[in-house]
């Protein structure tokens, strides 16, 4: 052992006191080469833990084994010193040589694939896929000799295999291993190994390859440094010689690596492997086998293939993407590759563990696991069908069957006869259900009992007969030439495995040894008959894997209880060759509420035994507590039950009876079902009356997508999930966060104890507990009680799955309250349970325990998360990845995919801002123009150009300031959804006042002006409640807050960041905005054709168009419900502040407990609540310097309005132009979005920070406005006018009545001051909307919204200032000094703010793939061996 308890363990982030203890765990026990059961909870570092202490003890070993070697191995102590050091040195340079070699030939492929990244980012492979042929799956028109079996010798004990098409236990074909020898990778075994050093391993086991990609991710987080110091050729010393790269290789099976399409659809592992190596066989034309087996011709992709794999780590999904790209078969060609980590892994079915290290993850089913793969099953309808195969395939082969094949075909029909016969016996017997087989009735078949077993079994195997068998059988269903063949075919459908291989596994069973295992004939629901074998005993087929390994871990995160480990399956080892070690959570113990439920609402025990919990008054008592549970708990409830039929007998009970007598009240389950939805788990026989779950939800994967939709996407109330212990969704699926707030126990799931299976396990344990002297009834006991205790683990393991994360959990059974049953649970909940309590107890804990805890932003999920391959659903229905440190830096980013709610709301945004700017487009006409203008021009009211400017900027102004009343209004009484449908009826009704008074007679009778003034008022009251709403409302519906690795469909790996995605959104939002804001092309048009109550009356139609989208798609937004008292308390701590010096710190409660003598303040938020509204305040300081941008753009709705007016317009209205503004946008930001942006980032490596676009967006509307000061020198030095437009006698036009020839230049020369006007918005206010939303607290985000758009009445309020000085023959000076004041405003909004975006990539908490919170090391440093690694 290492001395110093202290070890650097180089964990890539700043590991918790209980990593520290299970990374020193895992050390001890690798270094003392034991055998240890260790439980760290889910969300606690487990995988990283593992992977640090022990790489970091291999890279010790390594260390110590080198230079101990070489110290030991010393040559005749006679010679001189110098002798014996130079034999030293010599021997480290070989082996150090020998590792250079590798790492040499590993570095050319790392760097070949870097220089194939950068010359083309999403090219083609370098290897064209060869071309798969055209019918793999079917048979070729070939006679009938082909099912003829092989010639067959069984007496010879050794190399009984003949014939060429034999396959060894490699699972290669005689002519695939003639291949890979040429290739110089022979599987067989040499007689003198090749020198290749076989280095001490560590093999990584898991449950799922779901679970072996999430290593493999982790794996890339960590950085050790080399254990064996090689001098780097001169000049090439870089940090990257400071790290040890791991050779990693996944072993997968055929099944997760077939590239054959037509192979890999089969699904069933069994069929892949026989149709795989039914492709090998002999005697097929080049075309019918599977063209991506490795050959002579592709020997230099099998190479390539080799020494990618080994180049970094990669999944076993990379190891088939890998083979696609190469079109070579990553299953086979994975094997060469095995040369380079492990010699005697060369025999890829048959890995050498001796002196290795064996990790095995997720180890809490281990017992279970290996039970299940040796024990089988077969019912009576497949023996029978196995056996009307056989005899079909006698019938034809009889007479082409020679020797032993006609012998061992025969022996297989008597044995399936017998087993048939038995079954068949057992059916008849109307009262039995299940019992032990007599072996001796089982084989009493004539002449079975003089059958070789073990001999047949190898004939089965090596003859392939089943196989042959089974494509007859598809041959002769095909051809139906026969009647035989025809019953056949209608005997049974076709299956993937062929039933006699099924029925093959069954008779294998035979030969185990009967100490360990027990036969069962058991009668299924189905009313069929199996036979079954099930393994008792687990011990020997582990103790091999023990006696060969160095050292053993067994890893989970819920092992308890342990002593099953220590006495069923490692029951030969000494005490002291066993480690256990049971870690706490990381979570603070407030974040965990644990109850044991013992009593009901009426004092009634909870009683769940099986003679008692059927009753109907458990049943009802049930319901109550259930109903009160989901009541006092927020969000997600999932409510386990101990079976699938009392779950069904619970339902039923629920949907008869009522919680109250009265008269017409409503039942149980609907009293659940109005509290949360409710959602069941698949096999249940219930759905709820009015379900939610749409027809295709029978499986795990839909009924989990529905339930966390109706969580993330309801309206705050969440939802109930019914599911069973042991079921599907009681392990392998994270229930974080708001999935689960509480999870709920029913009963404790004890097993069957009078079934025959159960009666031989505990007869079994009993007799083997008494055999070693100790209480046999005792420990059949225990273990029956730690079976059922496993699974209640299992199932309270699916909350709480990060430091972060708050639940209750509670455990209704007055047993649970026993200290027996609670010293079985796991130690972080024992560390948390409280004393056993009734229901009303209970429920007044919860209301205490959920006060004041707050939901954070992204908290909620779209789906569940999973651990399982059967369930495999994070974001968008798929697991996702956390990116690692070197992938945060490497890898392209993009925006995530949004949901088609986001683009429902952004179409009510279009809607209104085609109302808005369709009314505001002829406001200037219509306010500064007379009725019957004699210029020709639309007006109505004669304001002139001064007067309507005013008006103008001050409409704007006011539909900017009522933002601050509609965030207020949504974040602390309606929400955002509500808010935005109240005030778009004040809009509307705005509208149609403005369409009432602008009617010919209305103006004629002097209506409108009071009219304007009034709708004006009400329509931006109406603005007020829509703007501030719909943009967060927008951004909401994404629900991704943390980057993660997304793979394309190309093969590319990146990473999804969701500041991007929020980036993605209000370009969307924008382009809705300018979209709509094309409405002023046909409302100009209206006005000056028809009249302006057209141009008003269109919008009208347009925005309730948008109101009934809005109204029809209420239920599948994600709604937010309001905090209240929110903004309240917002400025409450800037009151703090500033009686403090602007000290915000000093309105932390945090600050006030320390000084709690001195308590001047009554506080109701917490520290976190100051921080965001921190974050917030440096939005808001960057807002101040936007009313200066806004008075810039404004110039574009009034005064350019009017410039146009003095030019020629050629037909045109003059206020049309303004739309090249909009078309502009609609043009740019896809441009901006998909080509501009990313070609920044990953070509130029240029980041457009928020601040930088903003600062472009200040100086491009200055060339705005410089360019709308030299248009208008422009005007003004054209006739006939000059600086008089349209008010001079030279330009009076002859035979009219005040009508005046414009200036002599032509109207598109306005063009370029709109162009411009929209670069400059692209850039500076859409920005600004990012930053509003991405700044604000989750509760504030519609109040921040609003301030950023007081910034444009800011504007607005200015404009009016200006207003008296838009005259002629000043323009020119107007324009040009707005010009200044925009370069200015940029220049110096660049120097206040430049060091806001390096301040946000300072190191900040990093979530990782099992869901933890870490905070990275503060060091920028880190000190390896005396060498700093910057």
């Amino acid at each position: 052992m290492d001395g110093n308890p202290e070890r650097e363990f180089h964990h890539p982030f700043e590991p918790y006191d209980i990593q520290k203890d299970f990374m020193n765990a895992v050390y001890d026990c690798l270094e003392d080469g034991k055998v240890g059961i260790f439980e760290s909870p889910t969300g606690t570092g487990k995988s990283l833990s593992l992977i640090c202490g022990s790489l970091t003890w291999l890279r010790d070993h390594k260390r110590r084994a080198f230079r101990e070697g070489f110290a030991a191995d010393r040559v005749d102590e006679d010679e001189p010193t110098w002798m014996i050091e130079h034999a030293r040195q010599q021997k480290k340079q070989a082996a150090v040589h020998r590792r250079q070699e590798m790492e040499f030939r590993i570095a050319k492929i790392k760097e070949k694939e870097k220089r194939a990244k950068e010359r083309h980012q999403n090219g083609e492979p370098r290897f064209k896929r060869q071309k798969v042929a055209s019918d793999l799956t079917g048979l070729e028109d070939a006679n009938e000799a082909r099912f003829i079996l092989d010639e067959y010798e069984s007496d010879r004990e050794t190399n009984p295999k003949t014939g060429p098409a034999a396959f060894d236990e490699s699972g290669l074909s005689a002519e695939t291993q003639a291949l890979m020898e040429k290739f110089g990778y022979s599987l067989a075994p040499k007689k003198q190994e090749e020198d290749v050093v076989d280095e001490l391993k560590i093999f990584f086991c898991s449950r799922t390859h779901s679970q072996l990609t999430q290593f493999s991710s982790e794996l890339n987080r960590v950085r050790m440094p080399p254990a064996i110091k090689l001098d780097p050729p001169e000049g090439n010393k870089g940090d990257d010689d400071l790290v040890e790269d791991v050779k990693h290789l996944t072993l997968g099976s055929r099944k997760n690596l077939c590239i054959n399409l037509k192979v890999n659809k089969l699904g069933n592992a069994t069929a892949i492997n026989e149709r795989c190596l039914e492709l090998q066989q002999p005697g097929k034309s080049t075309d019918s086998k599977c063209p991506f087996m490795p050959s002579k011709e592709t020997e230099t992709l099998v190479n390539d293939f080799r020494d990618h794999a080994l180049a970094k780590i990669r999944d076993i999904e990379d190891l088939g993407v890998l083979g696609k790209k190469l079109g070579i078969c990553p299953y086979y060609a994975s094997r060469p590759a095995t040369k380079f980590c492990e010699k005697s892994a060369r025999e890829a079915l048959d890995l050498s563990l001796k002196d290795h290290v064996v990790i095995i993850d997720e180890a809490h089913n281990l017992m279970d696991a290996i039970a299940g793969i040796y024990s089988v099953s077969v019912s009576l309808a497949q023996v029978q069908l196995a056996r009307a195969q056989l005899t079909v395939y006698l019938q034809k082969f009889r007479n082409r069957l020679k020797g032993k094949n006609r012998v061992y075909v025969a022996q297989t029909v008597r044995v399936l006869d017998s087993v048939a016969s038995y079954l068949q016996l057992k059916s008849t017997e109307p009262k039995v259900v299940d019992g032990v087989v007599n072996m001796g009735d089982l084989m009493s078949g004539k002449g079975v009992d003089q059958i070789n077993m073990f001999k047949l079994n190898r004939y089965l195997q090596e003859s392939r007969l089943a196989r042959k068998v089974d494509g007859y059988t598809v041959y002769a269903e095909q051809s139906g030439n026969q009647e035989g063949e025809k019953k056949l075919a209608k005997r049974a459908p076709r299956q993937s495995v062929p039933v006699l291989t099924h029925v093959q596994s069954f008779l294998l069973s035979l030969m185990n040894p009967s100490a360990e295992g027990r036969f069962f004939f058991a009668k299924e629901d189905s009313n069929e008959m199996f036979l079954k074998y099930m393994l008792l005993d687990p011990t020997f087929h582990f103790k091999d894997i023990i006696e060969e390994a160095r050292a053993v871990v067994l890893a989970g995160g819920t092992m308890s209880p342990m002593s099953d480990y220590q006495q069923h399956l490692l029951s030969y080892l000494d005490s002291s060759k066993i480690m256990t070690l049971s870690c706490g959570h990381v979570i603070p113990p407030s974040n965990l509420l644990a109850i044991p439920v013992v009593k009901t609402l009426s004092g009634v025990d909870f009683d769940f035994t099986f003679d008692k919990r059927k009753s109907e008054r458990m049943m009802i008592d049930l319901g109550s507590a259930i109903l009160g549970f989901a009541q006092h708990i927020p969000d997600g409830v999932v409510i386990f039950f101990p079976s699938y039929s009392y779950l069904d007998s619970c339902i039923a009970a629920w949907k008869r009876t009522r919680p109250t007598a009265t008269p017409g009240s409503i039942s149980f389950w609907d009293a659940m079902n109005n509290v949360k939805p409710i959602f069941l788990e698949q096999k249940s026989q219930h759905q709820p009356v009015d379900s939610t779950i749409p027809p295709k939800a029978s499986t795990a994967d839909s009924v989990l997508d529905a339930y966390s939709n109706a969580i993330a996407f309801g309206n705050g109330c969440g939802a109930l999930l019914f599911a069973v212990i042991g079921g599907t969704l009681s392990e392998g699926i994270n229930f974080s966060d708001a999935l689960g707030r509480g999870v709920v126990v029913v009963g404790l799931p004890f097993p069957n104890p009078h079934s025959a299976e159960w009666k031989a396990k505990m007869q079994y344990i009993s007799s083997k507990a008494s055999s070693n002297g100790q209480d046999g009834k005792a420990a059949a006991r225990d273990f029956y009680e730690n079976a059922c205790m496993r699974a209640v683990n299992q199932t309270v393991g699916r909350a709480i799955r990060h430091r972060g994360d708050y639940a209750a959990i509670l455990m209704l059974d007055r047993r649970y309250s026993g200290e027996r049953i609670q010293a079985k649970l796991p130690g972080w909940v024992r560390g948390s349970l409280a004393s056993g309590a009734g229901v009303s107890q209970v429920v007044s804990r919860l209301d205490e325990f959920f006060a004041g805890k707050c939901e954070e932003l992204g908290a909620y999920t779209t789906v569940a998360q999973t651990e399982d391959s059967t369930a495999e659903l994070t974001a968008h229905g798929k697991e996702v990845e956390s990116p690692t440190p070197d992938e945060l830096a490497t890898l392209r980013r993009v925006a995530d995919k949004l949901p088609w709610t986001a683009f429902l709301v952004a179409i009510v945004e279009l809607c209104e801002r085609f109302a808005y700017y369709g009314l505001s487009g002829p406001f200037q006409n219509y306010m500064s123009n007379k009725w019957h203008d004699p210029n020709g021009l639309p007006g109505a009211i004669g304001l002139k150009q001064s007067g309507a400017t005013a008006l103008s900027n001050f409409f704007q102004f006011w539909c900017y300031v009522t933002p601050i009343v509609g965030a207020v209004v949504a974040d602390q009484y309606l929400g955002k959804y509500l808010t935005i449908k109240y005030f778009s009826l004040v809009y509307m009704f705005g509208i149609f006042i403005l369409f009432i008074t602008s009617l010919p007679i209305s103006i004629e009778h002097g209506w409108a002006f009071p009219g304007l003034i009034f709708s004006m008022f009400i329509i931006g009251l109406g603005t007020g409640g829509i703007k501030s709403n719909v943009s967060p409302l927008i951004a909401e519906q994404v629900r991704t807050t943390k980057p993660f690795v997304k793979l394309l469909s190309s093969g590319k790996r990146v990473i999804v960041d969701p500041e991007l995605t929020v980036q993605r959104i209000y370009m969307v939002f924008y382009m809705c905005i300018n979209v709509g804001s094309l409405s002023a092309i046909v409302t100009t048009n209206l006005e000056l054709h028809v009249g302006f109550w057209s141009a008003y009356l269109l919008p009208l139609l347009m925005f309730s168009v948008g109101y009934c989208i809005l109204v029809s798609g209420k239920d599948q937004y994600v709604i937010r419900p309001p905090q209240g008292g929110v903004i309240g308390n917002c400025f409450k701590a800037l009151w703090i502040a500033m009686r403090n010096r602007f000290d915000l710190d000093k309105a932390k409660p945090s600050l006030q407990e320390m000084r709690a003598s001195q308590r001047e303040y009554k506080i109701s938020w917490d520290d976190k609540f100051i921080d965001e509204l921190k974050t917030a305040l440096v939005a808001c300081k960057v807002f101040a310097f936007f009313p200066i941008y806004w008075l810039v753009f404004s110039q574009m709705m009034n005064n350019f309005v009017s410039q146009a007016g003095q030019m020629e317009l050629h037909g045109v209205p003059n206020d049309i132009l303004q739309n090249i503004d909009p078309l502009t946008i609609i043009i740019l930001i896809p441009v901006l979005d998909r080509l501009v942006y990313p070609f920044l980032r990953s070509t130029l490596h240029l980041a457009m920070t928020p601040i930088t676009r903003i600062t472009w967006g200040f100086f491009i509307a200055s060339a705005a406005m410089a360019y709308a000061a030299y248009l208008q020198s422009r005007i003004y030095s054209a006739g006939p006018c000059f600086t008089s437009p349209s008010r001079c006698e030279a330009g009076k036009i002859a035979g009219t009545e005040g009508q005046y020839e414009p200036n002599r230049i032509h109207v598109a020369w306005q063009a370029p001051s709109y162009i411009l006007i929209a670069i400059s918005e692209v850039l500076a206010s859409i920005t600004g909307l990012e930053l509003a939303y991405s700044k604000a607290p989750a509760n504030m985000k519609s109040f921040i919204m609003s301030l950023f758009l007081l910034t444009s009445a800011g504007g607005s309020a200015l404009g009016i200032l200006l207003a008296p000085s838009a005259k002629d023959p000043d323009l020119v000076w107007l324009y040009a000094a707005l010009a200044g004041m925009s370069l200015l405003a940029g220049g110096l909004f660049h120097i206040v703010f430049k060091g806001v975006d390096r301040v946000e990539e300072e190191p900040r908490a990093v979530e990782t793939a099992e869901g933890i919170e870490m905070v990275e090391r503060k060091s920028d440093e880190i000190i390896v061996d005396g060498v700093r690694d910057v």
